[in-house]
């Protein structure tokens, strides 16, 4: 409940909203440093059950998840929550793992992936680009993950760890 207050008087109204603050690092210095040693093509998908079948069953690399809020038409309003590797297995048994995860609900054992992929359900997009060299897969998910900084992954790089410990203090 809020407090209204409009010509003077004071109303009390039930706002509907579901507010849900999260960490978000952007750091130009960061995205600025980020060299990869592979041209990345990417390739977008809403991330639904009925989607599962567009994603390709062979080939492995890196992946995020987008948050699009889908307001007014606006091409370029997304905010990037996730990235994550598949070196063993292709991008379409990823995703499903991810469809699972969001099944199980409190029983996931990643409740924070879970908790991205509930709390945005419907505003959800995958997006994921294949490396032909597995070799440099993980390599590369680093320097995403050090240059895009994204609030929903646990796991970073030491040296980001460090300093992500030192800014918010967990």
């Amino acid at each position: 409940m809020f407090d209204i207050i409009s010509d003077g008087r004071r109303r009390r109204r039930r706002v509907l909203a579901d507010f849900h603050v999260k960490r978000m690092v952007l750091c130009p210095f960061q995205w600025q440093a980020c060299r990869l040693p592979v041209n990345l093509n990417w390739q977008t998908v809403k991330f639904t059950r009925a989607n599962a079948t567009r994603i390709p069953t062979i080939g492995c690399g890196v992946y995020t998840f987008l948050v699009q809020p889908e307001i007014a038409n606006h091409p370029y309003c997304s905010y990037l929550l996730y990235v994550g590797e598949t070196e063993r297995q292709n991008f379409r048994t990823r995703y499903r793992q991810y469809l699972r995860d969001k099944k199980a609900g409190d029983r996931s054992t990643r409740p924070h992936v879970t908790d991205m992929l509930q709390k945005w359900d419907g505003f959800l997009w995958f997006c994921y680009a294949a490396i032909n060299n597995p070799n440099i897969i993980e390599d590369v998910e680093n320097r995403l993950l050090t240059a895009y900084l994204p609030p929903t992954n646990k796991d970073f790089p030491a040296k980001v760890s460090q300093a992500l410990r030192r800014l918010f203090g967990s």
